[in-house]
């Protein structure tokens, strides 16, 4: 994580970026309806009103007696949304509660605590319980603790008889990543329904071993996209490389999805002799799958590419012309700069500063001293970031580097000198070259308090110290354990080898949590390429969809660009500096719930628990990875071909609320 700018698991195209969350179209024929895990969960005010304030007070209480099946499940999904462990023991004792649905939301809430140690207790709940929902859930919660001692059940689960638990163990599997569940997950890869298909090729995929590989093969020959997309990236995860010539036919594949996936994967597998047929793509229709050729390209060291790269700055979408500029850095070092340069003055600020991180895999003084130069620029923040992150990659310059970052940072705490991002930046490159000599300045940073931009600060300068590790960068973390931010708690805990209940409930000043209020149920987002209709998910996001409408009526979205897009994965807007680390001045608290990431969700973007605020993206396809991580406020009721031509630096003009 970059300090504040606000993430969708990892970054994306073009800088440090590794894509982690797949992508997937809807299948050709309609999907069967998925049931819900529980049923859901009827509205208690003051419960609600606990879980966004993250305050446990009488939660506790009210799971263990009060009367109403109702105020007991909402107080376990409080517990869970507020995650404090000392509440396990309360929540563990409601898996035997008489109500099905409090057995579901006390499992959900677990599952989002993810303690190890709960898996034993639930899954000896889900081998006896007997209602569908509950025993859903149980198997969903046993995924997010991720423990492998949860992999027996999971195989069993994948042999139940309602086909939604089946899928949950197979989404469960993926999270485990246990080897032992490959053999049971490849028995369903034949599976008539395409929503077990898919997941089976996700699951293999995320575990993330070759045994998956005969399986993976056969479904990338499936007759439903969704499922070949996955299967596409799966064969790249597990570095499957006997299957470049199966992934070099999907790059002829009808769907653009498949392609920017097949693409990727040929990049990932090094398969250098199938290049032609990645620069084939540099003229498809689709400009991700563009995108993705000119990076797959770069990946690939591909120098019968220079020229067709060369014509691809002049590309009429951004995120190609990023691309390729990254590729023939990639592919010629110095020799390219004289003809990526121009491109640092045309593109938007997030996709600036991917561009000038590339440099720092380039080797050679000039890009060394570009990099200086660009960081110590006081006059383009976003150029200057990009700079820094450049410079933490050039460990063989560490000696002139350190020096220059040590400079960025203020000599007191709360000095106004540089721009937040660049002191954020600075600090985490320090943390990444393991500079010692710049302890005391990062101990400094720790003491700025007051602002969303200070606390991304702190967090950057925790994440650094916790990295150097020396015994007086542990001294200076051990001064922040009760820290407002839950970040830099976890941080610190784990750096000190702290158990995570030693994390603890404190208040956080800049955590706004409005009262639930009536709001209308969509928004219509007028963009350069058209207009998008989200519809508002209020049951389970009450205060986030609250504040997108709060934001929305007060025209903060206007005129604010979608600063960054990442190929088949997401879109995303809402940050008004549009470098991507600009926010509201406030945070807002996380509504996690049951919902799936499928094409055309919409979640808002974070960097730490708690930390949303006005940056929120949509789904290009399917990312199960965000599920239980990101909050779920809406899904595209219309306009999903907009979303899919949204390039960076494409505007919102207005919102319109209905």
């Amino acid at each position: 994580m970059r300090g504040g700018v606000m993430w969708v698991v990892c970054a994306a195209v073009g800088v440090c970026w590794v894509g982690v969350a797949p992508g997937a179209a809807p299948s050709a024929s309609p999907p069967a309806p998925v049931a819900p895990a529980s049923p859901s969960v009827p509205r208690v005010r003051w419960i609600e009103q606990r879980a966004a304030e993250r305050d446990t007070t009488g939660l506790a209480a009210t799971l263990r007696r009060d009367r109403s099946p109702a105020r007991r499940a909402a107080a376990a999904r409080a517990l869970g949304l507020i995650q404090e462990r000392a509440s396990v023991p309360a929540l563990t004792g409601a898996l035997a509660d008489p109500s099905a649905m409090v057995r579901g939301e006390a499992a959900f809430a677990l599952g989002l605590m993810g303690d190890s140690l709960a898996v034993r207790v639930v899954a000896l709940r889900w081998e006896g319980e007997l209602d569908p929902g509950a025993r859903e859930a149980m198997v969903t919660a046993l995924g997010y603790m991720g423990a492998q001692a949860a992999a027996p059940s999971i195989v069993r689960a994948l042999d139940a008889k309602r086909e939604p638990e089946r899928w949950a163990a197979a989404l469960a599997a993926a999270r485990i990543k246990s080897r032992s569940l490959i053999s049971p997950l490849t028995a369903h890869a034949e599976d008539p329904r395409t929503e077990m298909r898919w997941r089976v090729a996700y699951a293999l995929g995320r575990i993330q071993d070759r045994a998956g590989s005969p399986a993976l093969r056969n479904l990338a020959r499936d007759k439903t996209e969704q499922v070949r997309m996955f299967a596409a990236r799966s064969l790249g995860e597990i570095a499957d490389s006997a299957s470049a010539d199966i992934l070099a036919g999907l790059l002829r594949d009808s769907a653009w999805r498949v392609r920017v996936n097949a693409a990727q994967a040929l990049g990932v597998l090094g398969a250098r002799g199938k290049a032609g047929a990645v620069r084939a793509l540099l003229g498809d229709a689709s400009p991700h799958v563009r995108w993705e050729a000119a990076l797959t390209l770069g990946a690939l060291m591909d120098t019968a590419s220079v020229a067709p790269l060369t014509r691809a700055l002049s590309d009429s979408s951004t995120g190609v012309v990023q691309g390729a500029a990254i590729a023939l850095l990639q592919i010629q070092g110095e020799q390219a700069m004289a003809a990526v340069a121009p491109q640092l003055d045309l593109l938007p600020g997030f996709m600036r500063s991917g561009l000038v991180e590339a440099l720092g895999k380039v080797r050679g003084p000039m890009a060394l001293q570009t990099l200086l130069a660009r960081a110590g620029d006081p006059t383009d923040p976003p150029e200057a970031t990009g700079a820094i992150s450049g410079l933490a990659q050039r460990r063989a310059d560490s000696t002139v580097v350190a020096v220059s970052l040590r400079g960025l940072l203020p000599p007191s705490a709360n000095t106004p000198q540089r721009d937040f991002t660049v002191v954020s930046s600075a600090a985490e490159a320090l943390g990444q070259l393991g500079d010692s000599a710049s302890v005391p300045a990062l101990a400094r940073l720790l003491g700025r308090v007051g602002t969303t931009e200070d606390a991304d600060v702190r967090a950057s300068a925790a994440s650094a110290l916790a990295t150097i590790k020396t015994r007086e960068a542990l001294a200076a973390l051990a001064t922040v354990r009760r820290d407002p931010e839950r970040r830099i708690r976890e941080t610190v805990c784990t750096a000190l080898g702290l158990p995570p209940d030693s994390i603890g409930l404190v208040k956080n000043p800049l955590l706004r949590a409005e009262g639930v209020k009536s709001v209308p149920r969509t928004a219509l987002v007028h963009t350069d390429r058209g207009i998008v209709t989200i519809a508002f998910d209020h049951a389970h996001a009450p205060v986030t969809v609250e504040n997108f409408v709060a934001l929305a009526r007060a025209k903060y979205f206007d005129g604010i660009a979608f600063h960054r897009v990442v190929p088949n994965f997401v879109v995303q807007d809402g940050c008004p500096r549009g470098d991507g680390w600009g926010g509201p001045g406030y945070m807002i608290p996380c509504e996690y719930s049951d919902r799936p990431y499928e094409t055309g969700t919409v979640g808002m973007a974070l960097s730490g628990k708690d930390t949303g605020g006005s940056q929120w993206f949509i789904t290009l396809s399917p990312a199960p990875r965000l599920e239980g991580r990101y909050t779920v406020f809406g899904k595209v009721s219309r306009g999903m071909d907009v979303v899919e031509r949204i390039m960076p630096g494409d505007r919102i003009l207005k919102v319109t609320l209905k």
